[in-house]
């Protein structure tokens, strides 16, 4: 064998490994086996000649995080990679599953308290369960409310004591 082969030899095998320990999980034993690879191909290069085991270092500089780099631009396309990363959401998931509530509309309304407000709970507008939080401390439940702000998607509501119901639960001012 020529002078070469060896330290050829193992930075092939070097190279090699290190790409499979990019699409074969093992817990980094095979880049341990690469890097002992590397290390002997250097080893063989240096006994041979300075120049030659100088010319090998930069080899192994340049070249390992080159097929480092490009093994994992190639890892998420692999069937490994797709079955353990998530899929990114599709349009119809990135949309709002919900429908816009314009909670703006129901500011001045009034609605009554379904639990104790301490701050915050729920309350019932025109029908609909929403989560508030009072202006006022603690309001009880089955008080009547005033929606009087929205903020971060949440009713901001007082007590309304200026209210009677009919018994329909139709709010009327007095």
């Amino acid at each position: 064998m020529s002078t070469l082969a060896w330290p050829i030899l193992l930075l092939a095998l070097a190279v090699i490994l290190l790409l499979a320990e990019v699409f074969v999980p093992s817990g980094g034993l095979i880049g341990l086996l690469a890097l002992g690879c590397a290390g002997l191909s250097l080893w063989h290069a240096f006994r041979q000649s300075t120049t030659l085991g100088i010319s090998f270092l930069a080899v192994d500089c340049v070249l390992l995080p080159l097929v480092f780099m490009l093994a994992m631009y190639i890892w998420p396309k692999t069937p490994l990679a797709r079955r353990i990363f998530l899929r990114p959401p599709g349009p119809e998931e990135i949309e709002v599953a919900h429908a816009p509530q314009r909670l703006d509309l129901l500011l001045g309304q009034y609605g009554r308290a379904l639990t104790p407000l301490r701050p915050s709970g729920l309350v019932e507008f025109e029908g609909r369960r929403l989560d508030a939080l009072s202006e006022d401390g603690l309001i009880p439940s089955g008080s009547l409310v005033q929606a009087v702000r929205v903020r971060a998607g949440q009713i901001i509501v007082r007590t309304a004591a200026d209210l009677t119901f009919r018994d329909t639960d139709t709010p009327v001012r007095i």
